[in-house]
């Protein structure tokens, strides 16, 4: 029984130590306390390793039931796939939970960016930069409505300015003769039309990614005990919630700010009208715009 109990305590011990190293160990740069300018490095840097993992995918083709989807809900399933593309491609690169979220739903991939700040409309002025992710109305009816995520290639727009274009790679997506819907392709998309709209960009937070990579050779996860599997969720659960909760409490705090300093203004405002007036009323008048009475009854 004691035996028992000891290698129960030494398994422990090697598991939590395996899951702060593994947090903790890839990247060193994430992990340290970093200078701006060491922040921007690290950034650009996951920037480039995003875009080179999604291009290795470039040409794959396949139905709504494939590796990207088995590996966003862990078993064969028909879905559509371009916000799991750029979210596994994230994972790749250790960002999947802090600088890009796991979603299928490409309007809740906006609303998680939309939070934190990091989502800018196309009428915004904003102009896109590399690793970035881009969010497109395939209906081309002239609203927000977003259909379509992909990841730009490029920094800033291609194109003249009566008619800017993005370069960017997606998944679930026509190929460049612009048949089928099952590809990952490279694509220049004009910004404004003809076949979609470009609705908005996601500035990803890429230097804060942690490190923790997946890998295009455990889509299926087969050979991970269950155990693992169950951990991992549980993990990536967690960082999902810690980073609502900031970013819930971080928006709380911003408005509770600006609805006092709106109030603060506002009562200063009423209060500098009111002593303005009680000062119009106390003015003497002035003598040399007085009438005396005499002068009254002369005029009448």
């Amino acid at each position: 029984m004691k035996s028992r109990n000891f290698f129960a305590k030494i398994i422990s011990i090697v598991l939590t130590a395996s899951i702060i190293f593994s947090a903790a160990a890839p990247s060193a740069s994430a992990a340290s306390i970093l200078s701006k300018e060491d922040r921007e490095v690290y950034r650009l840097s996951v920037c480039d390793e995003i875009v080179n993992v999604a291009r290795e995918q470039i040409g794959f083709y396949e139905s709504n039931i494939n590796e990207f989807t088995t590996w966003y809900y862990g078993y064969d399933t028909d879905a559509y796939w371009c916000s799991i593309f750029v979210s596994w491609c994230a994972d790749q690169v250790g960002s999947i939970g802090t600088a890009v979220p796991k979603r299928a739903a490409c309007s809740s991939m906006k609303s998680w960016f939309d939070r934190r700040g990091e989502y800018y409309s196309v009428d915004s002025g904003y102009i896109p930069e590399k690793g970035d992710i881009v969010f497109i109305n395939t209906a081309v009816d002239g609203t927000d409505s977003i259909h379509h995520v992909e990841i730009i290639t490029e920094n800033g727009f291609l194109g003249n300015e009566n008619n800017p274009k993005i370069k960017c790679i997606g998944g679930n997506t026509s190929n460049l003769e612009y048949s089928g819907s099952e590809y990952v392709t490279e694509k220049i998309r004009p910004v404004d039309g003809p076949r979609a709209q470009i609705v908005g960009y996601a500035h990803p937070s890429y230097e804060k990614s942690m490190g923790i990579r997946g890998s295009f050779n455990t889509f299926a996860e087969k050979n991970r005990l269950p155990f693992f599997k169950f951990l991992h969720s549980k993990i990536i659960s967690l960082i999902y919630n810690i980073e609502l909760f900031w970013a819930n409490l971080t928006m709380s705090v911003e408005t509770s700010v600006q609805n006092t300093t709106d109030k603060l203004n506002k009562s200063r405002d009423k209060f500098n009208e009111k002593l303005n007036s009680l000062k119009i009323k106390d003015e003497p008048v002035s003598t040399e715009n007085a009438i005396s009475a005499e002068e009254t009854t002369q005029i009448v």
